[in-house]
């Protein structure tokens, strides 16, 4: 009893470390030709902008790097295999209009420097990571939910007869505001006319006074 009892537990400890080998075989560990001493560990995953404002503000090249070239169009982290002093991790920024891929990665040489990465790669995108951030935009593109179209609710009858009202009252003033440039300008006619009358009094006057003196 006590020896099958045994068996059962070496038994189950032999699946265990052989479950633990079939997990850890699943996972993929690859290497670029283009950077053969980067170990892969599994696949890069898109980040949102909110994690890549979050490195961002952790790793110093990074942050520069962004303020002189502008966003990327795709970011994304791939898991690589840890080496001092280098974080198990890398933030890869692609610019499709300038076909440019560059990876950062934090490092960590001491506690006073929290917040320290550098540059680790800078090159053109390959044809077949062009060809899978592509799909991807599109299909987000795709995805995006239409914007909202603003429409206004009906006017009500108290906001109709207020409007009317307003109308009203501005086409009253503007009617007596007519009327007063058309009264303004009869005044200064009629006072036109009446310096011209008085004008013709006057010589009429002086008129009468010339003859008058030749008479006499």
């Amino acid at each position: 009893m006590a020896r099958r009892g045994l068996l059962v537990v070496v038994t189950a400890i032999a699946l265990g470390a052989a479950a633990a080998q079939t997990s850890s075989a699943d996972v993929r560990r690859g290497r670029q030709a283009r950077r053969p001493y980067i170990v892969e560990i599994g696949y890069p995953y898109a980040i949102s902008a909110r994690r890549l404002d979050y490195e961002i503000a952790h790793l110093s090249e990074l942050q520069g790097y962004v303020q002189s070239f502008g966003y990327p169009n795709y970011a994304e982290i791939q898991e690589i295999s840890p080496e001092w002093p280098w974080e198990p991790y890398e933030v890869r920024l692609y610019y499709l209009r300038s076909n440019l891929e560059a990876d950062f990665s934090p490092v960590m040489l001491s506690p006073a420097l929290p917040d320290f990465g550098v540059l680790k790669f800078r090159g053109d995108i390959t044809p077949e990571k062009r060809h899978e951030i592509e799909l991807v935009l599109q299909s987000r593109r795709q995805a995006a939910p239409p914007r909202p179209v603003r429409i206004s609710p009906p006017a009500s009858a108290e906001e109709s007869s207020r409007r009317e009202s307003m109308e009203a009252a501005v086409g009253r003033i503007e009617a007596a505001a007519e009327r007063a440039t058309q009264a303004a300008e009869r005044a200064v006619s009629n006072s036109d006319a009446a310096v011209r009358a008085a004008d013709r009094t006057v010589n009429l006057v002086d008129k009468m006074q010339e003859d008058s003196s030749t008479r006499h």
